[in-house]
C-alpha cells in the first residue's frame, strides 16, 4: 500500500489533524526571509479533477557551509476556497490539472520533504488521518542568489483509476516537471526571479503507490 489508514474515535482525529495544521502553521515562514543570501524556491500545487486538500511539509536541514541546521519550515498545499466546497481560491491555471505557483525566498542550504498529510471521513463514520505508509525523501537546494524549481504537486481521486483498488478513498500525488506552465507565471509575479535550477524528484524511484509522476493510463 501507498497509504497507511489510521481510524480513531472522532474526537481523537480531530485533536491529531488540528495538533498537525496548528503544528505546521506556527513554524511555516509568515514573510520570506530578507538575508542577501536568499534565494527563490519555486512550485505549482494544486488538484486533479476535483478539489482535495492535502500538504508536503518540508525543513531546511543544513546550512550552505554543511551545519546541521532545522528550521525553515514550511508546507506545500494548495489554496481552497472552503472546506465544504474544496475549489482552488484563485487559480493561476485550469484544466486537468488546477492550482497555483508558489514563490518563496528562503534562506540558502539543503531541504527535505519526508511525508505527506490529510483527512477525511472512513466509509463507516469516524474521522481518518492518511500519511505515506513507505518513508521516501525528496530533497533540494537552494542557492544564494538562485532559483530552485521543485516541480508541481497534484492530488488526485484515486476512483476511476487502476489505483482504486489499492488506494480506495486515499486518492494519489502526480509530482511532475510542469516549468514550461509555471516559471512564466513566477516570473510574472517576482519581478527579476534569478536564474532558475530544475530539481524535480522522480518519485517513480520512492517506491510509494501514492506518488506518480504522471497520471496512470
Amino acid at each position: 500500500m501507498g497509504v497507511s489508514v489510521l481510524r480513531f474515535f472522532h474526537f481523537i482525529a480531530a485533536i491529531l489533524a488540528l495538533s498537525f495544521s496548528a503544528s505546521v502553521a506556527a513554524k511555516a515562514p509568515t514573510s520570506d526571509y530578507a538575508g542577501d543570501d536568499g534565494g527563490y524556491l519555486v512550485y505549482s500545487v494544486g488538484t486533479i479533477r476535483i478539489g482535495m486538500d492535502f500538504g508536503f511539509p518540508y525543513r531546511r536541514i543544513a546550512a550552505p557551509d554543511g551545519s546541521t541546521v532545522d528550521d525553515s519550515k514550511g508546507e506545500i498545499e494548495p489554496k481552497l476556497g472552503g472546506a465544504f466546497t474544496l475549489k482552488i481560491k484563485k487559480p493561476d491555471f485550469t484544466g486537468v490539472e488546477t492550482g497555483h505557483v508558489v514563490a518563496r525566498r528562503l534562506p540558502p542550504g539543503r531541504y527535505i520533504i519526508e511525508n505527506f498529510a490529510f483527512g477525511g471521513q472512513s466509509p463507516v463514520g469516524g474521522s481518518v488521518l492518511w500519511s505515506s505508509e513507505k518513508p521516501f525523501r525528496i530533497e533540494f537546494v537552494l542557492l544564494p542568489g538562485q532559483t530552485t524549481y521543485i516541480g508541481s504537486f497534484m492530488r488526485s481521486p484515486s476512483f476511476g483509476t487502476p489505483l482504486q483498488a489499492q488506494l480506495g478513498a486515499a486518492g494519489f500525488f502526480v509530482v511532475s516537471d510542469q516549468s514550461a506552465r509555471d516559471l512564466p507565471i513566477a516570473r510574472a509575479r517576482v519581478a527579476g526571479l534569478p536564474p532558475v535550477t530544475g530539481q524535480v524528484t522522480d518519485v517513480d524511484t520512492l517506491g510509494s503507490l501514492a506518488l506518480r509522476s504522471r497520471l496512470p493510463e
